[in-house]
């Protein structure tokens, strides 16, 4: 590094040298190169979050919501909650609080499954193909945009890391 370059780690990471020190002293199993990794990639989650969520904030729709029409919209046809669960990687009852929300909104419509009346079937409303058809070209140009600095093969081996990282996690009682 030239001086006057800023350290990779220092523009999100802001735990100073100092304690990665004392906490390499105190914990066996501390290692800096793995919490330097873990505090990176919350703060850069946080700062994707924040931008999306001021993307949409105008639509009333937070990053989640929007994820949500956006899978109703590419799949184009009812998803079972189960399934939309899965599509989005999170918790059954966060599926069910985002899908009561859009259907509040007007965004998505709910109905119960002709075979078993536990299962719900949501699709688009056509408030939500409006609304997501008209937020779309934004959220893929700023998208494209925000990570114009990585090439296409490295977009591919970020994705590539995530999976490991999101897999390492899933290992150790994450979801």
């Amino acid at each position: 590094m030239k001086e006057g370059d800023i350290h990779p780690s220092e523009d999100i990471v802001g735990w100073p040298d100092a304690h990665f020190a004392a906490h390499r002293k105190r914990y066996g199993d501390f290692e800096p190169a793995a919490i330097r990794a873990l505090l990176a990639l919350r703060t850069t989650a946080q700062r994707v979050e924040n931008a999306l969520g001021s993307w949409f904030l105008g639509a009333g729709l937070t990053p989640q919501k929007l994820g949500v029409l956006i899978v109703l919209q590419a799949e184009g046809e009812p998803l079972s909650l189960s399934d939309l669960r899965r599509y989005l990687g999170t918790t059954q009852a966060n599926v069910t609080g985002l899908v009561a929300g859009l259907e509040r909104d007007g965004y998505i419509d709910r109905k119960a499954s002709a075979k078993d009346r536990r299962v719900s079937y949501i699709s688009l409303s056509r408030s939500g193909k409006r609304i997501v058809g008209s937020l779309l070209p934004q959220y893929f140009a700023k998208s494209k945009s925000a990570l114009r600095g990585l090439t296409p093969s490295e977009k591919k081996q970020f994705v590539e890391l995530l999976l490991k990282i999101s897999r390492g996690f899933a290992a150790h009682g994450g979801e």
